[in-house]
């Protein structure tokens, strides 16, 4: 879980240098007001959205590992699927399903029982 805070904070660290490549060369004046911007200027402009624009992808990719990994660990609710929201299964009391099953059990058996004595009959005519 650690790397993924790790890495989140690190994504947000180079987004904030991101931001200060692009301000650097206003907030320390080394671009005249009014002037083009010169070849330093587009640089660090150009360089600090590109950084940010990788940050905010960083930024996303572990904040969405780190949401899967509490997912994991159980901290946070799993996600459930469009097809699981739209028709919950109908659940019933334990005791209903035993006595739902239990008839089919019953001649599950019988007919088991059935098949096994008629084998044995079969055989035991046939060594005669």
């Amino acid at each position: 879980m650690a790397k993924y805070v790790v890495g989140a904070f690190g994504a947000l660290l180079g987004a904030f240098a991101g931001v200060w490549l692009m301000v650097a060369p206003f907030a320390l004046a080394y671009q005249p007001e009014g002037a083009e911007w010169s070849d330093p200027t587009l640089t660090d402009f150009w360089t600090g959205v590109a950084l940010i624009l990788v940050s905010a992808v960083g930024l996303v990719a572990y904040s969405l590992g780190l949401m899967e990994e509490l997912r994991a660990r159980g901290v946070l609710p799993r996600r459930r699927s469009a097809q699981a929201m739209a028709a919950p299964a109908p659940q019933g009391a334990p005791d209903e399903l035993e006595r739902a099953l239990m008839p089919l059990l019953g001649a599950m058996l019988k007919d088991m029982q059935e098949q096994q004595n008629r084998s044995a009959r079969q055989e035991g005519g046939d060594r005669r």
